[in-house]
């Protein structure tokens, strides 16, 4: 595939399937011209006739052709942000339950408040008569 994005054709050709084969098993690849030497070790790599010999998926990501073409298109590999989960509808209602005591105590002590500071007003008050 890498081949063939790059040259816009299959790297083994022929009029006949007995030709292709031919061409792959003696493995040889043409390249355009201008293309780096590390391009072409990579895809002699890759299209090796015998498995065995072929270079490994994993390390196809680690071939110094593959990481100067990350560096210079400026493409870095994002770990994506963690998945935030949405709250269940049990704990919504659970906060909501929570907020209202919360707000609920706040206004009782503000309450109690509000007395202490007029009881404590009127014994100052019944202090200076």
């Amino acid at each position: 595939m890498l081949y063939e994005l790059v040259h816009g054709r299959a790297p083994f050709t022929g009029t006949h399937p007995r030709e292709i084969s031919d061409k792959i098993m003696r493995g040889v690849i043409r390249f355009k011209p201008g293309l780096s030497n590390e391009y072409k070790d990579l895809v002699n790599a890759i299209l090796k006739y015998e498995c065995s010999d072929r270079l490994p998926l994993i390390k196809v990501f680690d071939h110094p052709w593959v990481r100067n073409f990350e560096k210079k298109y400026n493409l870095c590999k994002v770990t994506p942000p963690p998945v935030i989960k949405s709250p269940s509808k049990e704990e919504s209602k659970k906060r909501e339950v929570d907020r209202k005591q919360k707000d609920e105590k706040k206004k009782e002590d503000e309450k109690k408040a509000a007395i202490l500071a007029a009881q404590a007003a009127s014994m100052d008050a019944e202090k200076k008569i």
